[in-house]
């Protein structure tokens, strides 16, 4: 893909993945300043830890699949205390997101160019469109489907260190959103061309594989025999023109441009045709001539969005695909396409030769111009927990008590203990 064998020892990693840290944080302060639970943060993870413990919780599938990452996450928050629940929380969804870039910019993805790695992990950390989910446990499965994705990608483990890593990002991904199942084909195409043949590759089936393929199992069961009763019905207004409409705005202006100027660009139907055509052929070429793991950056986002924009969820009884196109709501759909169609793009400059570094830096300065006006995220309103808190603290056991969460309107009961 781009073999230039440079790399960065451990305590420069650890000083960049501080570095993402406070990247983070700087984008929207308030998220450790005044922490509030988001919506499920609070209704379903916390306040089902709470009111009838952890073990009990862990293994109850939402939303028609196991969301196992968020009811970790809390069951270790309440260690803290209720009104330090939320900051430890986000502090966790923070530090997944570096633990992401660490991964990125170790030795095990020494397959790419460090400048490109740098290049990737910046575009992660200053990525327009993240509001939504900027930052929570409630969407941080999007992000570990992406790191889950990466572990695929890397060079294989060697030390035991090495491999306790990916085993932990495995299970937890895995068992954190449907994404597991869509990631398997990929695991799939790189024993294929690791093993030199489809029979191969079953012979050399390892622990690894097997701890994916029952991920799957266990998130396929929760879907087929859940989803139907947990997710919300509504219709989707769907139109291969919106759809068009939709790719061009969320995805490939929407992947390096702020909404409102991504929505913009998108505003003439035939031009948004013609790029959803001209994307879906380039990606195909790319699929068929390129490596393995080419085609895994293609196709886990593939299958990914197409399972998403078949049963979105943004506003109830309204259609949803003109939501998606005519609001930034639904942000949390394209944040794996827009990372992989800007680490697409990134590869893409290492084919121009000797010019690849002027295509690198150029871009990337391009990319930057537009970074101040998306970096700063809005603060979250005031939701009135802190205060709920410190009112919950007073009331009677057996009182069972709504405390106010964001987005406004949500709130939580907690039956006091």
């Amino acid at each position: 893909m781009m073999k230039e064998k440079s790399g960065l020892n451990a305590a420069s990693i650890a000083g960049l993945m501080f570095l993402a840290f406070v990247l983070l944080v700087l984008r929207r302060p308030d998220i450790v300043t005044h922490a509030q639970p988001w919506a499920e943060d609070g209704r379903v993870w916390m306040a089902g830890i709470y009111n009838n413990g952890f073990w009990s919780s862990l293994f109850l599938p939402q939303n028609g699949y196991f969301q196992t990452i968020s009811r970790l996450t809390y069951g270790v928050a309440l260690w803290f205390g209720l009104s330090h629940a939320a900051l430890v929380a986000n502090v966790i969804a923070i530090f997944i997101r570096c633990c992401f870039v660490g991964l990125l910019l170790s030795r095990r993805m020494d397959f790419i160019g460090i400048k490109y790695r740098i290049a990737i992990a910046l575009y992660f950390i200053l990525m327009p469109n993240v509001a939504e989910g900027f930052v929570n446990i409630t969407n941080v499965h999007w992000y570990l489907s992406i790191y889950l994705l990466a572990v695929v990608m890397a060079n294989d483990a060697e030390s035991i260190k090495a491999k306790a890593h990916d085993f932990a990002v495995l299970v937890i991904s895995g068992l954190s959103g449907p994404f597991v199942v869509f990631i398997a084909p990929c695991l799939i195409i790189k024993r294929i061309y690791q093993r030199g043949g489809i029979i191969n590759a079953i012979k050399g089936i390892n622990t690894f594989d097997v701890v994916m393929a029952v991920c799957c199992i266990i998130q396929l069961w929760a879907i087929l025999t859940t989803s139907g009763a947990t997710r919300i019905d509504a219709p989707l207004g769907y139109s291969f023109g919106l759809l068009a409409d939709i790719v061009a705005c969320r995805i490939i202006y929407g992947s390096f441009l702020p909404y409102n100027l991504a929505r913009e660009m998108a505003a003439h139907g035939n031009v948004n045709i013609i790029l959803l055509i001209a994307l879906c052929a380039a990606l195909f070429f790319a699929f068929v001539k390129y490596n393995w793991r080419i085609k895994c950056l293609i196709l886990f986002p593939a299958l990914m969005i197409g399972f998403a924009l078949k049963s979105p969820v943004i506003a109830i009884g309204q259609p949803q695909w003109p939501l998606i196109f005519e609001t930034e709501s639904g942000e949390r759909y394209f944040y794996v396409t827009n990372i992989a169609l800007a680490c697409l793009a990134i590869a893409a400059t290492y084919s121009l030769s000797k010019f690849r570094n002027i295509a690198l830096a150029a871009g990337f300065m391009v990319f930057l111009i537009f970074v101040p006006a998306h970096f700063r995220l809005p603060s979250l309103p005031e939701s009135g927990y802190s205060q709920d808190v410190k009112a919950f603290d007073a009331r009677s056991s057996g009182e069972t008590v709504s405390i106010r969460i964001l987005p406004p309107g949500w709130n939580m009961k907690l039956l006091k203990k």
